[in-house]
């Protein structure tokens, strides 16, 4: 019942986050958010080709964390104990979700396990590195939360310290997941990169040299700024091919989230992506904190 009642109040509030203007955030508390959060983000995943390979999109990682979701939600009576089929029936997927959790098995991230009523059915269990990872990954922005004043001073060191309240936001976390996909139609841009082997990620590559140069020369962070095009150097950090990057980059320009300078082998990011870029973090950051609101107190 308890689980029931958090999701139902996240489903209440996300409303109100999806409302966040990003614009009364401050250009330079976001700079230095931006830059902590492309910084962390890249240092995951430079060179971790299989990681790369099993988390290539964000629909790899929401099935992830909708399975440390279910496990939690079973370790306390408030839902099934998730299998597959439960799996791809609340993703909408069925072969591309059954061949994530295979590789996700040989990485030793998810194992299952037979059910002694029935030997034809398996359960999925989330590792201990993914249960882990999840929750450096919500210390990490429930960090960015707080700098922004988003959500409460001591909220990422209480979910590193307080179990409980760790496994109570994980079951509050549907409210995120669910929120994101609601309001995708207001990040087309992200919502594409999405769909594009490690897309986000490369996105997150030029932001970063965005972020570093606007610093440099001591410009506001949401002016546009020329940078190096850098397919190589991308590429090798994240372990992918060249022109993957380039087709990615070509199929951003033709969006509008970016302009090349071909003969100086430069580009940069426009107005409406760097917008937009803000504004997704800020709803992402704010659904976390509503969230928050629905697992604070037991």
């Amino acid at each position: 019942m308890e689980v029931q009642m958090l999701h139902a109040s996240g489903s209440d509030v996300s409303c109100d986050a999806a409302l966040c203007d990003g614009a009364q955030i401050d250009a330079d508390a976001y700079a230095a958010v931006l830059l902590r959060h492309t910084d962390h983000v890249l240092r995951l995943f430079a060179g971790e080709r299989l990681i790369n390979k099993i988390f290539a999109r964000v629909f790899q990682s929401h099935a992830m964390g909708r399975l440390v979701i279910a496990h939690f939600d079973w370790k306390v009576g408030a839902g099934p104990r998730p299998t597959l089929a439960w799996l791809q029936a609340k993703t909408g997927c069925t072969r591309t979700l059954a061949a994530f959790v295979g590789i996700a098995g040989v990485a030793r991230l998810v194992r299952s396990e037979r059910d002694p009523d029935d030997g034809r059915r398996r359960f999925l269990v989330p590792g201990d590195r993914v249960v882990q990872g999840l929750r450096d990954w919500l210390r990490h922005h429930f960090q960015l939360a707080e700098t922004l004043g988003l959500m409460p001073a001591g909220c990422a060191q209480r979910l590193q310290e307080d179990p409980a309240y760790f496994e109570r936001y994980v079951r509050a976390c549907p409210l995120v997941i669910d929120g994101l996909a609601q309001n995708r139609h207001r990040f087309p841009r992200w919502h594409w990169l999405d769909g594009h082997h490690c897309g986000q990620r490369i996105a997150y590559a030029y932001l970063r040299a965005h972020c570093q140069r606007a610093i440099e020369t001591g410009a506001c962070v949401h002016e546009p700024q020329w940078i190096p095009s850098g397919a190589d150097v991308v590429a090798r950090m994240l372990g992918i091919s060249k022109s993957h990057v380039r087709n990615v980059v070509n199929g951003a320009e033709r969006r509008g989230a970016l302009e090349h300078d071909l003969l100086r082998r430069r580009l940069r990011l426009t107005d409406d992506f760097l917008t937009e870029s803000r504004d997704f973090l800020v709803h992402l950051l704010m659904l976390m904190g509503a969230a928050h609101r629905c697992a604070a107190t037991p």
